[in-house]
């Protein structure tokens, strides 16, 4: 999250491509702002007018002068006319003499473009943040620093899981690492270390994490688990598309972890190449790349490459679960 201050202590402009953080500032910032005692509302969702907007700011409840008006992706932001250039100024002009009664809050889901002049006047008058999703990269180190505020110690080999399970997320916000630290600490108990087991328990549930499990059988061949499971790794064709760029992204990587040994890589190059930043994870790819040879990884590329080309041309032959078990028989 990043803010920006102004001299507007009662004007916020929240944005981001994490919306769900923003909206948690948001109730946030209404509560501390009432202290607690939230006010009427009114709400703009992707509609409303200058003119709206300056009638709702501008008015007052008949019970109490307190109130909160919030404007959720105003249309303004996404295309407006030049006709429009005095009502613009005028709504301007009103959040310039906002009265501290009144807490005006406009989120928008993305971010600003802030060359245009409306924007450079809303950060000009406003109080802004942004809100965006975490690289999935840093998103270990976070997650271990919300543990550790909860008095929880991840082990060593725990770190090592956590930062390959939250490395192949797509997308990680703060409020979804801080549900599932919610959710370790309370698996913990008394317990003070965070160990493997207890995330292999806790994150599966989570976004189809069993994708992990399912890995872990293939690189083993074990057959029977394999065909057992892939029912529920491969639910539907979003899901499926998903994990088999997983898979293909693992087998990949052991390809090039044997090709640069086979030339002779220093190791310093193969941990670069293949973005490995702990001993855990060099030592966790050693174990991986033991189990699958060169030549069996590149067949597994290859085949996973043919049966997504024939599906979506609509031609294939050959059911998934046949090429998973083939490769365990090999």
């Amino acid at each position: 999250m990043v803010m920006k201050k102004s001299n507007k202590n009662n004007c916020f402009f929240l944005y981001g491509d994490d919306p769900v953080s923003a909206n948690i500032r948001k109730n946030s910032l209404i509560s501390s702002y009432f202290h607690g005692k939230v006010p009427e509302i009114t709400l703009f969702d992707g509609n409303g007018s200058f003119e709206e907007y300056k009638n709702a700011l501008e008015g007052q409840s008949l019970f109490t002068a307190k109130t909160a008006v919030i404007i959720h992706n105003p249309p303004f932001l996404k295309r407006r006319s030049e006709k429009e250039d005095k009502k613009e100024e005028a709504f301007l002009e009103t959040l310039k003499e906002l009265p501290p009664d009144i807490l005006f809050i406009i989120l928008l889901d993305g971010k600003p473009d802030k060359r245009t002049k409306i924007i450079k006047s809303l950060l000009a008058i406003c109080m802004s943040e942004e809100y965006s999703l975490m690289n999935p990269r840093d998103a270990a180190g976070t997650m271990i620093r919300m543990l550790a505020d909860e008095g929880k110690r991840v082990d060593y080999e725990a770190r090592g899981y956590l930062e390959t399970v939250l490395s192949s997320w797509e997308q990680i916000s703060a409020p979804l690492l801080k549900t599932e630290c919610d959710k370790i600490v309370l698996m913990c108990g008394n317990r003070d270390t965070v160990t493997r087991r207890l995330l292999e328990a806790a994150l599966p549930d989570y976004m189809n994490q069993g994708i992990f499990r399912f890995t872990d059988a293939l690189l083993d061949k074990k057959a029977g688990v394999v065909l057992e499971s892939a029912d529920r790794v491969f639910t539907d064709i979003s899901t499926t598309i998903k994990n088999l760029g997983f898979l293909s992204s693992k087998f990949r990587k052991i390809k090039i972890f044997h090709e640069m040994k086979r030339n002779r890589r220093p190791e310093g190059e193969i941990r670069q190449a293949l973005g490995i930043r702990s001993a855990w994870m060099w030592r966790n790819m050693q174990n991986e790349a033991a189990k699958v040879g060169e030549k069996e990884a590149e067949w597994f590329l290859l085949q996973i490459f043919n049966y997504q080309m024939k599906t979506r041309q609509g031609s294939s032959e050959i059911e998934l679960k046949d090429l998973l078990l083939t490769y365990c028989m090999k």
